[in-house]
């Protein structure tokens, strides 16, 4: 049965808060008709701080794409190094144990991808597979566990590296002036995590019995990038609000049929800190008590939205008190729109 052994997850030193955002909105943005509301939103949008991987004044005075690439691959294989020897070590495990290491990252791009930089600084075994995921955003996380079950399901002999990286301080777009743009900014921060799906269940852990993968039609202009010399100007549509309804039905009938359990019935939830919204949204769609969704708003709270890395740092969280024999559900939403979910056992 394959297992989810221990996370390990790094943020850099540089902090942030809602204070210092407002700053910097009012700064570049003295005019905006949008300040007033996005201040209320932003105070009201329950992170407390956030890590990026310089001071905020660099990241405002970013210079073009090429310029932030080159910062992007030194930083993102640093952090990615530090996690993945982490994980390797908390699964009980060499680095000669891995079979396929799976990168995700949106928010920077390099060639050779992130997968074969890992390799060459792990000292991986030249027979490794490579999976470098790049364009699924905030769901991606979730996505590269469901791909890591497909590959070790049935294969005790299997173990996969997964390693989520992102710098969204890089993104900056400094004349994006709409409502969105200044919300975006006060919510998405820099982080890496790193977790090891083992095919066997020779460690304790969340042993995954089921995934399944789901993207609602029409959904597209939800979430959507575009890429500029100044930086990625992020689009969140407002209909994003409104998109866990559709994907709350799946959610329901994929537990109800792989755990025989309503959604509100599952021991612990282990999502994606998409924010504030999305968290509120999940607890009244699936009718869950707070206290089941507490490890993603404490991530929230503490690290804001780290698209793909926020799920695996919630499933560390996770890992503090689970008991055996508890079920979970894991599930991650992003571009697409798309949502990946899995369900286990804690043994």
């Amino acid at each position: 049965m394959t297992t989810l052994s221990k996370p390990a997850t790094y943020y850099p030193n540089y902090e942030v808060n809602a204070d210092d955002i407002m700053t910097v909105i009012e700064v570049c943005h003295p005019n905006s008709p949008y300040k007033k509301r996005a201040f209320e939103m932003i105070q009201n949008s329950q992170v407390d701080k956030r890590h990026l991987i310089m001071p905020l004044t660099d990241v405002v005075k970013q210079g073009d794409f090429g310029e932030r690439a080159k910062i992007y691959q030194d930083a993102a294989i640093e952090m990615a190094e530090t996690v993945s020897r982490e994980a390797i070590h908390n699964a009980g495990l060499d680095v000669d144990d891995i079979d396929m290491i799976i990168a995700t990252s949106c928010t920077g791009f390099m060639m050779p991808s992130l997968t074969a930089h890992l390799i060459n600084r792990l000292s991986l075994r030249p027979d490794t597979k490579q999976i470098p995921i790049a364009q699924l955003g905030c769901v991606a996380g979730a996505s590269a566990i469901g791909r890591a079950f497909e590959f070790c399901e049935h294969r005790p002999d299997r173990n996969v590296l997964i390693v989520c990286v992102e710098t969204s301080s890089l993104c900056f777009h400094k004349d994006a002036g709409r409502l969105q743009d200044f919300i975006s900014n006060s919510l998405f921060a820099d982080g890496a995590a790193a977790v090891v799906m083992r095919g066997d269940n020779q460690t304790w852990g969340l042993k995954l019995t089921h995934n399944q993968s789901v993207t609602i039609e029409d959904t597209m202009p939800y979430i959507e990038y575009q890429l500029t010399n100044q930086g990625f100007k992020f689009s969140l549509d407002k209909d994003v609000m409104h998109s866990i309804p559709h994907v709350a039905p799946y959610l329901q009938s994929f537990c109800q049929d792989k755990l025989q359990l309503d959604a509100n019935n599952v021991d612990n939830t282990i999502f994606h800190t998409g924010g504030r919204r999305i968290l509120d949204e999940l607890e009244r769609c699936l009718a869950l008590s707070p206290d089941k969704v507490r490890h993603s708003r404490a991530c929230l709270a503490e690290t804001g939205n780290t698209s793909s890395v926020a799920v695996i740092d919630v499933l560390r969280r996770t890992f503090e008190n689970a008991q055996s024999g508890e079920t979970s559900l894991l599930a991650a939403f992003g571009p697409g729109f798309t949502s990946e979910m899995s369900v286990g056992v804690w043994q």
